[in-house]
């Protein structure tokens, strides 16, 4: 069993997430929670704990603070980031640390999927378990020259079969995800034949070959590092095995860039519309040759972002799936998205630009709900169209009048912050543009049935979310 820690300075947050998740079903169990960084070392001394589950923003000690130190002290912890923060880069931060595995968005929790966010949790850790157990790197000073062979976690039955064909010193192991084979007899075409003619099963397999001593050096640096990142880009479900040159293949200082820029790009939706954009998107995004855990992180947050702004509009099942094993997964599943939100939010009686101004119009309200009084000729005027075409197109697109919508964003938000802060009511009522708390508390028992405050209560105890 899994033993959970949970750090977050939110008391109603830290209830929620211990109440609203089935732990036993995915093998866990809360051994406790902790207000900060400071109180979660004291628990961690004085009991056992395999995973941690921290905000990253907290007073007195930070959870970027208390991810060093438990890496340090204690590297055989787990820890996954749990924030609200809008700055990627601030997530980022965590996990370049290497000590987080993942990350959970807090709007992820006012969504049903719970389970897929605890089995995607129990699989990377799962995956972390596997690294742990590998064997120290191995001198491959032996072997001068060779071919690389990366296939986890395959390697060893690759190196059973290949150890049929030569003799066991020109096969070494740089740990149990690569091995160096030196091969005077047989070409990397060869071998890979004898492979796969084998009666073992040794996919995925990625075979690099050199073409010569210098290039031997760099495949063995790049191959022995950055191993998991080439068989996720390199490699797809119609091509398990693949032959590639050292040229065929991004060099070290490639993925030592490893810069991405979500924050205006994909929230923005144009490259739903846009296929230049969208290829620009996926190039980019391809280039940045992230691992495969920051790459999730990344379309997590990125997809969460999108549904903070436009999920009144957006169609369901837009959420990352467990199974991008690669690159072409994820081309897949944002082709398929792209699909998906174009059928449902974009109409087709209005030109594209026309479409693209009403989106631009909904992030503009979404970045204004706490700034009455938001009219439809303001937000018009700021999209470039006449108030009353864009009333239509609004209506029409949408499926809410600008006024009707204004009101159901706002309860959203408002329903948001009653569930994850510790605001008052009327605190809330202006976070999300009324003054008036007597008329934002009519408005809300309108449209939830209960009174904010009965909103909040109920969901402490686990009932309405």
């Amino acid at each position: 069993m899994t033993r959970v820690l949970i750090v977050e300075d939110d008391k109603l947050v830290r209830k929620s997430l211990i109440s609203s998740f089935e732990w036993n079903k995915f093998g866990m169990e809360i051994v406790g929670d902790a207000k900060n960084g400071e109180k979660a070392l004291q628990f961690i001394e004085e009991q056992p704990v395999d995973l941690i589950i921290t905000d990253l923003a907290m007073p007195i000690m930070s959870g970027i603070e208390l991810i060093r130190i438990v890496k340090e002290r204690y590297p055989k912890i787990f820890i996954v980031v749990l924030s609200l923060h809008r700055d990627f880069e601030y997530i980022q931060e965590a996990m370049r640390l290497g000590g987080a595995i993942d990350y959970i968005a807090k709007i992820e929790l006012d969504e049903n999927n719970m389970d897929q966010i605890l089995h995607r949790i129990q699989q990377r850790i799962e995956k972390e378990y596997i690294k742990q157990q590998q064997p120290n790197i191995q001198d491959i000073d032996a072997i001068d020259f060779g071919f690389g062979f990366v296939s986890p976690p395959k390697v060893a039955t690759c190196k059973l079969v290949l150890n049929e064909l030569m003799e066991d010193e020109n096969i070494v192991a740089l740990h149990n995800a690569c091995i160096i084979v030196n091969t005077p007899n047989y070409s990397v075409e060869e071998l890979v034949t004898l492979l796969i003619e084998s009666e073992q099963t040794i996919r995925p397999l990625l075979c690099v070959k050199p073409s010569n001593h210098k290039e031997f050096s760099e495949m063995k640096l790049l191959i022995n590092k950055y191993y998991e990142q080439l068989l996720f880009y390199e490699l797809h479900h119609d091509m398990q095995i693949a032959i590639k040159t050292l040229e065929q293949l991004p060099t070290t200082t490639d993925f030592l860039k490893q810069r991405i820029n979500w924050k205006e790009k994909l929230p923005s939706l144009d490259w739903i519309a846009n296929q230049d954009d969208f290829n620009e998107m996926m190039r980019t995004l391809k280039e940045a040759r992230l691992p495969q855990e920051q790459l999730e992180a990344h379309l997590t947050w990125a997809i969460n972002d999108c549904k903070k702004v436009y999920g009144d509009i957006l169609p369901e099942n837009i959420d990352v799936p467990d199974n991008l094993n690669y690159w072409s997964d994820v081309e897949s599943w944002l082709t398929e998205v792209k699909r998906k939100i174009y059928m449902t939010v974009y109409s087709s009686s209005y030109s594209a630009e026309t479409n693209q101004c009403i989106i631009q119009a909904i992030s503009i309200i979404k970045k204004n709900l706490a700034s009455p009084p938001l009219t439809a000729q303001d937000v018009a005027y700021q999209v470039n169209m006449s108030r009353s075409y864009f009333s239509r197109c609004f209506k029409e697109m949408v499926g809410h009048t600008f006024n009707e919508y204004i009101r159901i964003a706002r309860m959203n938000m408002a329903k948001h912050y009653l569930l994850y802060t510790r605001e008052k009511v009327r605190v809330v009522a202006e976070k999300v543009g009324y003054t008036d708390i007597k008329y934002f508390s009519k408005l809300f028992r309108q449209t939830t049935g209960l009174l904010p405050s009965e909103y909040r209560k109920i969901n402490k105890k686990g009932g309405v979310k």
